[in-house]
């Protein structure tokens, strides 16, 4: 067992048959300064500053604050993340708040759910006009508004 690694005991609704659980959990007195690579989930309650990595779920609880980059499978914040947050699935709560950047092929933001910064969707075959557009009729239209004088 690693040093960080907490073992809770499942039982299926099935019948008694139990699995183990493994999670790497950041209690909400601990502040990290480093890197976690971990094959389970990981929970932050506390303050971490580094990097994470997993095969599973990266969980920012609500008191929790992470800085650095992030990977997993799947990412739900509920606590502070400022950095670059890697995953195919990111929930952000409605006590969550990213700044940042985000990198996703599906996204959650809660009611009250904060983000700020970039997002780059996985996959995505969409580009954006937008540049060419503007650059090519900048001179053309001008969206000033004129104060009226009194």
């Amino acid at each position: 067992m690693g040093f960080f690694d907490k073992t809770a005991t499942k039982v299926s609704s099935g019948g008694g048959s139990s699995r183990a659980y493994n999670a790497t959990i950041i209690a909400d007195d601990c502040v990290i300064v480093g890197g976690i690579t971990a094959q389970s989930d990981v929970v932050i309650n506390g303050n971490f500053e580094g990097a994470v990595s997993s095969n599973q779920t990266v969980t920012v609880g609500e008191k929790g604050e992470f800085y650095g980059e992030v990977k997993a499978q799947t990412i739900v914040i509920g606590g502070l993340v400022d950095g670059v947050a890697d995953a195919e699935m990111i929930h952000i709560l409605s006590t969550g708040r990213v700044i940042g950047q985000i990198i996703y092929s599906k996204i959650t933001i809660e009611e009250n759910g904060f983000f700020d910064g970039k997002t780059i969707v996985k996959g995505s075959s969409l580009q954006s006009r937008y540049s060419e557009v503007e650059n090519k009729y900048h001179n053309v239209i001008d969206t000033k508004v004129v104060a009226k004088e009194a």
